[in-house]
Formats: structure tokens, sequence, C-alpha cells
């Protein structure tokens, strides 16, 4: 009998320190599949998380949009439902309009750039997006410049950009900038883009190498062009709500994970683009490097950025926005 009550005892006192170790579930939601920089970044976090919490937050990647698109997942972060998501900045500026800041087109000439003012715009932002979109940013993830693929031809000028139909993300200022360049952009989730382009509805999209390599676009795209006219940025969101329910040291726990997973995923982001360059070109897509007149693209998208002020918190805010960065990106020399 003795030998049966110290084993309940044990089971009991198992039990609770398995409830113990995962205070909290937190379900973490993404767009790409295991081989892309996203994920990559997903598990890091994962593992920096249950190292600082000492397990007591247990993270659970839903990667490849299991939990939804990235824009129906963001409403779900914001009302609490799923904990967490890393998504492409555009897809966050309809729910979260002053991140849209990062979106200007031309606004960074270099990763590094772009890399400060992440790091620099993370806390004012988070002054400010709980209130408008009842979420806030643990890290900020970068990809590479947005490269434009097409299935129909090389596009080394502006011209050659004319009667393409161009997929772009569901927010205003991607949808201007082309305009801008004399395309009818079609906006379109990112769960519906290769369905699309295998089956001739678009010609072409615009993303990242590594998004191109994960995605396997050289089976339904053929040309490549650097535009360099927007970063992959992307911002690991956390919902308010659920955050506001820690304790002090598992937001804090939270808040290092974020930033540290966030730089372990630019340094992989940097060598896979790398790779990623070099994988396409063997599988047979044409790499055309920069349009010969980019001047004119930049011109053209750079001549918008007072009409976005409006979509991405106003002209307040933009101006305070625009000084951060300008300082940060300063520094860089410094």
């Amino acid at each position: 009998m003795k030998f049966l009550k110290t084993l309940t005892l044990g089971a009991s006192l198992l039990i609770g320190t398995t409830a113990m170790a995962q205070d909290h579930i937190m379900r973490l939601s993404h767009g790409e599949p295991e081989n892309n920089p996203t994920h990559v970044m997903a598990a890091k976090f994962e593992e920096l998380v249950e190292k600082y919490t000492n397990g007591r937050i247990d993270v659970q990647i839903f990667g490849s949009n299991q939990l939804g698109s990235e824009q129906e997942v963001a409403q779900s972060v914001r009302t609490g439902s799923i904990e967490a998501e890393i998504l492409y900045t555009g897809n966050l500026v309809p729910l979260a309009p002053s991140i849209g800041v990062m979106m200007l087109p031309y606004a960074f000439t270099s990763t590094q750039e772009a890399h400060a003012a992440m790091d620099a715009l993370q806390d004012p932002l988070n002054e400010r997006l709980p209130g408008e979109a009842g979420v806030r940013v643990l890290g900020y993830l970068e990809k590479g410049f947005r490269v434009l693929t097409n299935s129909e031809r090389e596009v080394r000028n502006i011209e050659d950009l004319q009667g393409l139909k161009i997929r772009v993300s569901k927010n205003n200022i991607a949808i201007e900038t082309f305009r801008s360049w004399g395309l009818d952009p079609i906006p379109m989730a990112w769960a519906e883009v290769f369905p699309a382009l295998q089956q001739g509805v678009i010609d072409g999209q615009e993303n990242p190498y590594t998004t191109a390599v994960s995605m396997k676009f050289n089976e339904v795209q053929s040309y490549i062009s650097e535009i360099h006219y927007l970063i992959w940025s992307g911002p690991l969101i956390v919902s308010e709500r659920w955050y506001q329910g820690l304790d002090a040291d598992l937001k804090e726990a939270l808040n290092k994970a974020g930033r540290e997973a966030a730089a372990f995923g630019r340094a992989n982001s940097a060598s896979e683009t790398e790779v990623a360059k070099k994988v396409l070109v063997e599988m047979g897509m044409t790499l055309s490097g920069a349009p010969e007149d980019e001047a004119k693209w930049q011109k053209a998208a750079r001549a918008l950025w007072p009409s976005f002020a409006e979509d991405i918190g106003g002209e307040e805010w933009v101006t305070k926005a625009g000084s951060i960065i300008a300082e940060a990106t300063k520094n860089l020399s410094n």
C-alpha cells in the first residue's frame, strides 16, 4: 500500500510539473514551407522561447497557411484566437496602417539600411499597433529585395513590363506602385498565387529569391528581373490580448527571443538568397538583373510617397517615422 501511495504521489507530482512546464500554448502561423527562411526563423523562435521560459510557453508552428491566409490569421491574432504569426508586412498594412512605413517603394538601398530601420521602429510601432490592430511586433525578418518573375518574356525595361498580368499583395502601396509603371496589377491572396500561375490567370509575381525556390516557381516562371523597389520584410506579431495576460518575466523572454530569432533569420536569409539565385538559374530560369532604365521606375514610384501618408498612419506618423529611419541609417556610416 505504501508503494502504491508513493507511486500515486509521484504521478501527481509529474502531472503537476508537466502542467507548470506548459503554462501557455503559443500557436505560431506562417505561410511558407519548411525550406523557407520564414520557417527557419519560426523554428529558432520556438527554440529560444522554450529555452528562456523554461518550457512554460509551448510554441507550436503551423506553416504553409495551415491556419488560414496571412490576412485571415492576422485577424485571428488580433482577437487572440491565434497567438502569433510571421507574415509579409504588406499583408498586415490593411489591419495596421502604421507598419506601412516599411513599404514605401525604393525607401532602402541596402539590407543594412532596412535592418537599422526595422530595429529602430520596433518600439515606436509597439506604441501604435496594439491600438490599431491588437498586435505587437516581437521581431522583424528580412528576406531580401523582392524580384519580379514572369512566364512571358525578359523584363529589361519598363516597356517590357507592359501588358503583363502581375500579382501583387492586397495593399494599396503595392497596387499603386505597379500602376505608376503602367500596369493594372492583380491583388491576390498568397495561397492562390501558385495555382493562378499554373492556370495562366496571372503571368508573374514579385517576391524574394528564396520564396521563388521554396514555392518552386521555376516550374511556372521563366524570367527574373531585379527591380529593387521593395525589400521583403515580415514582422513576427503576437496577440496583444494574449501577451498582456502573461507574467512580466514571460513577456521579457518573448521580447528577447523575438529579437534574437529575427537576427538569426536575417543572417540565414542572406546566405540562402545567394544559394537561391544559383539554384534558379540552374533550374533554367533567365536572370536579367536590374532594368536598364531603373531610374524611371524609381522616379515614378517615389512620386507617390505623399499620396500614401493616409494609408500608413497619417502625415504626422510618417514624418516621425521618416526621422527615425533617417537617424538609424545615418548611424551606419558613423
